[in-house]
């Protein structure tokens, strides 16, 4: 650079040229944080100096790990803990594993005359509420069960269970037939038993002891079918629909045929495994993805409403869904960590896609089973399998022995929940029992805020302890590192404040993200849950450091590089307009980091002359609209 030092007292140099100051060049800090603007009563967020992010309000379920703060104040990036309630987490509802599980994997559960029938390997048993135990088999099937449905048969209250070769049912506990039609799923329908055959042909019978009629093919390749549901027409009436490995076929039962709906997709080799009707609408799961289509109404609608939006779940809690159950609260999705995605090998067959989704899977047994909860706001998690790799593989949802509860097999064990029937406001429920503990992550939040420096000041939470057995444990982590910070745990009520960093002088902690870990555990009694009412980050911005020049611009005689006072107005009124930055520097510093990249801001005459001497005094201004050296 030709002037890149002012080597003179008293001169200054703008963009590379040297001109007298009249006084002393004034330096100051031009970076000023902006101030809240209050309208009606204050709050403790209005502190003009400080922010804060209060989580109080999770009801939009997990799911997203990288938080946008206009949009994703109510989600978590995950959690075992329920997350239904605005202003309070609380544990999850009490799991009960069953005893003396028979040693085999469960494939069905049925609800059946007020029992619970469970299929393990090819053995038929029944679980005695009173004793929890299930007891000897009640029936030996000729092959391991694919489907079971109760309902009714000719008039008779019939348990029918399908392995793909033949059709066992019963009328009672002591009562079996078998029918050898080759059977695979089984839907009740106008007064009718039907069932779909590997090979997609459709059967109905209202007698099982005679032959089943047929009625259409599906027209598929062998093995695609996956299931069979009943569900509105878009005329408003009742239908059968196929689910397939490609999407979702309805039945013309007049044309005996099927016909392709709007819900059709690539090749899956998990799609339509448990799919269900729920409040109105067929809900479709393809991996860890569900398609919602509204199954009546003048326009078919199918959209994404699976666990795998926006960011998915953690890489250890994937899985294929293999079964969804409505409830009054909740549509339930089990996720069977133990079998492959098929996402890198599948057939070679497709069909016209609808939406996007991730639709990944992890590979087979690297994760956790799980089962999910979705209540049209979000997703939150129901169960958490404690084992990698286990087996997640048949649900129910029954009123079995007058309880109204949630049944699932997992690693040759079979579990419940009691599920809400009325009230679920947690602070109106009494005697709710709730498991052991829960975990609560939530997502990073950088508060969109990228080029400058944050600085967490405190962390503010408030807890109802029942006792001191119920703790609620608080760590954090900062900048994308999972490596956290123990705050502390509580065992009181009230709220609880932690300066940053704890147990040092409180000077505050630099960060470019943040997120919470929350640990809820109970003590011996099941009734009691420590409550998580809000979870408060304080926490302040910090302008960069942007600096400002000020002088006054002698131009009454020629500059210290020989230009006359016209050439140095008009060199001013240029830099004024240059539109890029000015290198402007006041000191004789060979390391030139007192040299710095500047708008000028204002340009002002003070004593200029009139007439034709162009001479006189300039206020200048020069600020730094972005640090332009590490300092």
């Amino acid at each position: 650079m030709a002037n890149d030092r002012a080597i003179e007292r008293n001169t200054i140099v703008i963009g590379n040229k040297t001109y007298w100051a009249r006084g002393k060049v004034r330096l100051f800090d031009a970076s000023q944080q902006p101030g809240k603007i209050v309208i009606g009563e204050s709050s403790a967020a209005d502190n003009p100096h400080a922010s804060e992010w209060n989580i109080d309000d999770l009801r939009g379920g997990i799911g997203v790990e990288i938080a946008d703060p206009s949009k994703d104040a109510d989600r978590a990036w995950w959690s075992t803990a329920q997350l239904r309630y605005k202003g309070r987490i609380i544990l999850p509802r009490l799991t009960t594993e069953t005893s003396s599980s028979p040693n085999a994997e469960c494939s069905t559960l049925t609800g059946f005359k007020n029992e619970m029938y469970g299929t393990f390997s090819t053995e038929v048993h029944v679980y005695n509420n009173s004793t929890d135990t299930w007891g000897s088999s009640v029936r030996t099937l000729l092959n391991a069960a694919t489907d079971a449905k109760q309902g009714l048969v000719g008039g008779t209250e019939t348990l029918a269970v399908a392995t793909g070769f033949d059709v066992d049912y019963a009328t009672n506990s002591s009562t079996w037939a078998r029918n050898t039609t080759d059977i695979k799923y089984v839907v009740f329908w106008k007064d009718l038993l039907w069932g779909i055959s590997q090979a997609g042909q459709l059967y109905y019978t209202d007698d099982l002891s005679a032959a089943w009629s047929l009625d259409a093919l599906l027209q598929l390749p062998d093995d695609y079918v996956t299931g069979l549901i009943v569900a509105r027409r878009p005329d408003g009436e009742e239908a059968i629909y196929a689910a397939t490995k490609v999407g979702l076929f309805i039945h013309d039962d007049v044309n005996q045929r099927f016909l392709q709906t709007d819900l059709q997709l690539p090749f899956h080799p998990n799609a339509g495994q448990g799919v269900r009707v729920w409040r109105g609408a067929i809900y479709f799961p393809a991996g860890n993805s569900v398609y919602k289509m509204q199954a009546g109404g003048d326009t078919t609608i199918v959209v994404p409403v699976g666990p795998d939006r926006d960011h998915g779940l953690p890489s250890d809690k994937r899985g294929v869904i293999v079964n969804l159950e409505p409830t009054h609260n909740d549509l339930i999705a089990l996720l069977d960590a133990s079998q492959a995605s098929g996402v890198s090998a599948v057939k070679s067959r497709v069909s016209r896609g609808v939406g996007n989704h991730h639709g990944v899977t992890t590979n087979s047994k690297t994760g956790f089973s799980e089962i999910l909860g979705y209540d049209e706001r979000g997703w939150e998690a129901k169960w958490l399998g404690q084992s990698s790799g286990r087996s997640l593989t048949a649900s129910e949802v029954s009123s079995a022995y007058n309880s109204y509860r949630l049944w699932w097999a997992a690693n040759s064990n079979v579990y419940y929940q009691s599920l809400p029937i009325d009230v679920v406001n947690p602070l109106q429920v009494t005697g709710e029992t709730y498991d052991t503990s829960a975990t609560l992550e939530t997502p990073w939040n950088d508060f969109n805020i990228r080029n400058q420096t944050k600085v967490a000041l405190d962390v503010l939470v408030e807890t109802d302890n029942p006792t001191t057995d119920e703790t609620v444990q608080v760590e954090y982590a900062t900048d994308y590192s999972e490596s956290y910070t123990s705050l502390g745990t509580i065992t009181t009520t009230g709220e609880t404040k932690y300066r940053i960093p704890v147990g040092q002088d409180p000077i505050g902690e630099v960060f470019r993200a943040w997120k919470f870990r929350v640990t809820m555990n109970r003590g011996n009694t099941n009734t009691n849950t420590p409550q998580l009412i809000k979870l408060t980050l304080v926490w302040r911005s910090v302008v960069a450091l942007l600096w400002g020049v000020a002088a006054d611009i002698d131009v009454n005689e020629d500059s210290p590089d020989g230009r006359n006072t016209k050439q140095q107005i008009a060199d001013l009124k240029e830099s004024l307009g240059s539109g890029t930055l000015i290198e402007v520097t006041y000191r004789n510093d060979n390391t030139e980091s007192q040299n710095y990249y500047m708008d000028m801001t204002d340009l002002q005459s003070l004593e200029e002359a009139g007439g034709e001497a162009e001479v006189g005094i300039f206020r200048t201004n020069f600020v730094e609209p972005r640090q332009t050296r590490d300092r």
